[in-house]
């Protein structure tokens, strides 16, 4: 009980400070602790029962630790704009007029995704809803690449939404069904949190009791609906009562799975340690490609651990950080991405351009995921921005014209 009440006055003490350093709950720590919690308290809830192994307790003060660390570029950052008379508290974001060129790239994106599912149906051997459909279907080269470009404009079509433009359904049910048929619930949960995150920073959305019910029935959903999938249709099973049962099994599982991972990697000793360089995997991939060393690294971790219900090798966001680092690499990487997404906060609060806020928020939804796993090893920290930012002067070419775009940006009035 000391180590969770212990975690709970940690986060509610850095809550109410966030909130009054920056006068929104849509912070950098917030996103990465809150939703922690709340799965911590799951995970301890199921821990020992129903099959579930014993909640390893002193797994909490890594992220005690963690949490403290993170929160230091954002009290100083903060103090910085308080002492300076930086106004970090204004979210409204000023673009709202949808770009007819995304029309046009949204049309080529549906036309596009539905002629490689079309083709990958009548090419494989597989059926919808197995990892090898998914993986024929937009899993690697070109498709894969494309695949990331569609999220990026769900991100935006969802935060264009409104009751003048429900035509955008058209474009944001096909293309969440892309991430869908990909199977990855990373890939499936981040766009939409990314797009609800735009809106509530513009004032479209409330935060409610309802929106926050709609965020779990839709979690819960999507859950359902990709192992639905698996169980049902792969296997060819008639969805029962014990078959309901299994999925919500796994549901458990997933959402306790990087905590319990982490739980019962520390019970054992730590027996996934790895090199630092892991977590700069991306950078290392694209300094190999360009250096002609033709080698990829891959961050997954290759160790797996029984919880009692299945097999889990994600640690959590400090976890799988805690395990390829030693202490002074933990506090110096911590401090310095808090750094990063803090400085893009910022940025976000004074340009309230859409593109920089779809920046900052993408990294804030990686935030978001770390009760699950550490997303920062992924080529998509690297990727998604370069599209948004791709975005944003396709957007001003389109508006202004490219001579216009060009004398703006050469523009010391503008910037």
């Amino acid at each position: 009980m000391l180590y969770l009440v212990g975690i709970l006055l940690e986060v509610a003490v850095l809550f109410y400070l966030e909130r009054k350093a920056w006068g929104t709950i849509l912070t950098p720590l917030n996103i990465l602790m809150l939703p922690y919690v709340a799965v911590l308290l799951i995970s301890v809830g199921m821990a020992g029962h129903d099959g579930f192994v014993e909640f390893y307790y002193p797994s909490i003060l890594l992220w005690n630790v963690g949490l403290l660390l993170f929160a230091l570029p954002s009290f100083l950052l903060a103090g910085y704009a308080g002492k300076h008379h930086y106004d970090i508290r204004t979210t409204a974001i000023t673009d709202d007029a949808i770009p007819r060129v995304f029309v046009a790239i949204g049309i080529v994106l549906v036309l596009m995704m539905s002629y490689r599912l079309l083709g990958t149906i009548r090419s494989s051997k597989f059926l919808i809803g197995s990892d090898e459909f998914a993986e024929e279907f937009v899993g690697f080269g070109f498709w894969g690449h494309l695949k990331h470009f569609c999220s990026v404009m769900l991100m935006l079509f969802i935060y264009y939404l409104d009751r003048r433009r429900r035509w955008l359904w058209l474009f944001i049910i096909p293309l969440m069904l892309v991430s869908f048929i990909n199977m990855v619930k990373g890939a499936i949960i981040i766009p939409p949190v990314v797009g609800v995150m735009l809106r509530i920073a513009s004032g479209k959305t409330k935060v409610t009791p309802r929106l926050m019910l709609w965020v779990a029935l839709s979690a819960v959903a999507v859950f359902f609906i990709t192992f639905g999938a698996a169980v049902v249709i792969v296997n060819d099973i008639a969805m029962n009562g014990g078959v309901a049962e299994w999925i919500m099994q796994r549901f458990v599982h997933y959402f306790s799975s990087g905590t319990l991972g982490l739980s019962m990697d520390l019970q054992l000793g730590v027996p996934d340690r790895g090199p630092f360089t892991v977590i700069w995997t991306p950078f290392i991939n694209i300094l190999n490609q360009l250096t002609g060393d033709g080698e990829v690294l891959s961050p997954v971790n290759p160790t797996f651990h029984f919880t009692g219900i299945s097999l889990t090798n994600v640690r959590t966001f400090f976890g799988t950080l805690f395990i390829y680092t030693n202490p002074v690499q933990f506090a110096l990487y911590t401090v310095g991405l808090s750094a990063v997404c803090y400085t893009l906060k910022m940025l976000s609060v004074r340009s309230r351009n859409l593109f920089v806020n779809t920046f900052y928020y993408y990294y804030c939804a990686l935030l978001a995921m770390g009760w699950f796993e550490f997303y920062f090893f992924h080529l998509d920290v690297i990727e998604t921005p370069v599209m948004i930012m791709l975005l944003c002067v396709l957007a001003k070419v389109a508006t202004t014209g490219v001579g216009q775009t060009v004398l703006a940006v050469r523009s010391p009035q503008e910037g």
